[in-house]
């Protein structure tokens, strides 16, 4: 078929600088030099999470409150075989075979709810993920809860801006289609380092009449935004207490907008699902390591001895 035709051509093309960018990182060259790479921001609850899993296919931990409270890179390599899980950290490593061990968020944070900047690595190789590279970050929170100090919501916005405001990095909001998209501060933060573009959540839990506010967002003609918008229908509580697989929640995915009598467009403008959203993360991240290659590598060769 000519989608899977396309997708071959697109990993053939994808993987040799996904890999040129992961065999950098383990040279330590990122210490030195700001990697390509997309980081995944949005305020807390905001359905980032959700996001995250449905593109890799491993349920991250959830619940009330900051769930992620140290920045995760999240290594996705399309391999056949055995599906394989790599977690790393400081000076640990640890392979795992099942989905269901995936258990990241409190192998630095602690059990405690403070942030932490130290950066867990987990690199997932499957046939059902695509090449791609992402940063997860904490969800901005302004009230401290329980536990927490006073200052909680700089310590997170100071996490968030260290990643951000490089050249380097493809910005990706997460925002509920649920609220007024013009008073988030995830968009308001990306927008003050120069956003490229947007994911808009939870379109189940859209008023009945305010779907066409949410259109004209996806359009652009509210925030205009470089690389635009996509919308995506994720798995909710009440789906995972129903045992919903992810598999199952994709295809659920794509019958709501399928059939949605406003988002229906959507599809056919390649606007709409995880699915296009993570193959158009893949273009525009190898689209940006091709333009920052040249110029990272000769800066790099001038700063040494």
């Amino acid at each position: 078929p000519k989608d899977v035709t396309f997708q071959s051509h697109l990993q053939n093309e994808v993987r040799p600088f996904i890999e040129l960018i992961d065999s950098l990182r383990v040279l330590g060259i990122d210490k030195d030099l700001n990697l390509p790479s997309i980081a995944v921001v949005g305020d807390q609850s905001s359905g980032k999470s959700s996001v995250l899993e449905a593109i890799s296919g491993v349920a991250l931990p959830r619940g009330s409150g900051i769930v992620t409270r140290c920045p995760l890179e999240l290594k996705l390599r399309k391999k056949q075989g055995q599906w394989e899980g790599k977690i790393s950290y400081k000076d640990h490593s640890e392979t795992f075979y099942d989905p269901s061990q995936v258990e990241t968020q409190d192998v630095l944070a602690g059990n405690g709810v403070g942030i932490c900047h130290e950066l867990i690595s987990l690199e997932i190789s499957s046939s059902e993920v695509c090449d791609l590279t992402l940063i997860d970050l904490p969800g901005i929170t302004r009230v401290p809860v329980k536990g927490q100090p006073d200052d909680i919501g700089d310590q997170i916005r100071s996490l968030i801006l260290k990643y951000i405001t490089k050249d380097e990095t493809i910005n990706l909001v997460v925002v509920p289609c649920n609220v007024d998209i013009a008073t988030t501060e995830a968009l308001r933060m990306a927008q003050e380092v120069d956003p490229h573009g947007t994911i808009l959540t939870k379109p189940d839990l859209i008023d009945r009449g305010a779907e066409g506010d949410v259109l004209k967002i996806v359009q652009g003609k509210v925030i205009p935004l470089s690389k635009g918008y996509i919308i995506v229908r994720c798995r909710g509580q009440q789906d995972i207490n129903d045992k919903i697989s992810l598999s199952e929640a994709m295809q659920i995915e794509k019958d709501f907008f399928r059939k949605h009598r406003c988002f229906s467009s959507l599809l056919d403008e390649d606007k709409a699902t995880t699915e296009c959203l993570a193959r158009k993360l893949t273009v525009d991240l190898v689209a940006h390591i091709k333009v920052r290659y040249v110029l990272m590598v000769h800066n790099y060769i001038s700063t040494q001895p």
